[in-house]
């Protein structure tokens, strides 16, 4: 099937030149593309079971992909692991779930905006499962391959990148009451939780100087940038590397994910700490 007819199959303008690639197999490329960058085919291919072959510079396509490097902090992971059913390789391979969104801009001021998946989908608390099962039912896609002659691509304008929070983290408050004799007494009270949801990491507030006055999810020079004037052949690769992370309030459910609403650092934090590196090979 040409890559025309194919576009038509999938009900794609045949102006927005894209193609899946399959990567678990990366036996059924299926662009019309004869020969892929090698450095493609290293970073999803590196045992070499692909028949794909390769050329230094491959005309004819552009190479977007995400590379998933992101790891589970050791205290959630301590939390998960006891409640899931996984064989210790399952475990050792547990990454977090990220999604985020890709514009690939065309010469011609046309573009196609495609939405990046990857991690584990059952890294999750078993008493949500259900709840969450169309955000976690969603297929791995961490490459495409749009034909060329690609402008830019970034990181779609308006939007976050997001984790997916594996289980639900309660919210307290402290409040302050009256007793005896005027006496204050103190106690946090359980206001609302989140569920396990993906969950936008913003990055961090800063002053005119540029200072941090609120750390968040990502650094003001660790975003992922715009990739301009990209040559055919190219593979572009969003590198996000991280932890994911969620508060444990000690005082009060040392066991459980949790955190003091009133605790505006702890709260901006939750998701995790991540970088982006955007290369271009």
């Amino acid at each position: 099937m040409d890559r025309w007819s194919l576009n038509r199959t999938l009900g794609i303008p045949a102006r927005n030149r894209w193609v899946l690639l399959g990567v678990a197999g990366l036996g059924i490329f299926v662009c019309g593309c004869s020969a892929f960058n090698p450095s493609f085919v290293s970073l999803f291919d590196p045992t070499g079971t692909s028949s794909a072959g390769t050329v230094p510079n491959a005309p004819g396509h552009v190479v977007v992909a995400v590379s998933n490097q992101t790891v589970l902090d050791d205290r959630l992971r301590n939390y998960l692991l006891p409640q899931l059913n996984l064989s210790e390789a399952e475990a050792q391979a547990l990454r977090p779930r990220i999604r985020m969104r890709v514009r690939i801009t065309y010469i011609d001021g046309s573009f196609l905006t495609i939405e990046f998946i990857d991690g584990s989908p059952n890294l999750i608390d078993p008493d949500f499962d259900a709840q969450a099962f169309a955000d976690l039912n969603q297929n791995d896609l961490n490459n495409s391959v749009a034909l060329c002659d690609v402008a830019s691509v970034q990181l779609e304008p308006g939007t976050s990148v997001e984790v997916f929070l594996p289980v639900e983290i309660l919210e307290f408050q402290l409040v302050e009451t009256s007793g005896p004799g005027g006496e204050i007494n103190t106690t946090f009270e359980l206001r609302s939780s989140i569920q396990p949801q993906f969950w936008p990491l913003e990055v961090d507030q800063v002053d005119e100087d540029n200072n941090v006055t609120l750390q968040q999810n990502i650094g003001a020079r660790d975003v992922p940038s715009p990739t301009p004037n990209v040559i055919c052949g190219s593979i572009v690769v969003f590198t996000v590397s991280g932890t994911l992370t969620v508060p444990f309030l000690d005082e009060v459910r040392p066991n459980d994910p949790s955190y003091d609403l009133d605790d505006a650092a702890t709260e901006a934090t939750i998701g995790g700490r991540y970088e982006f590196i955007v290369t271009v090979q």
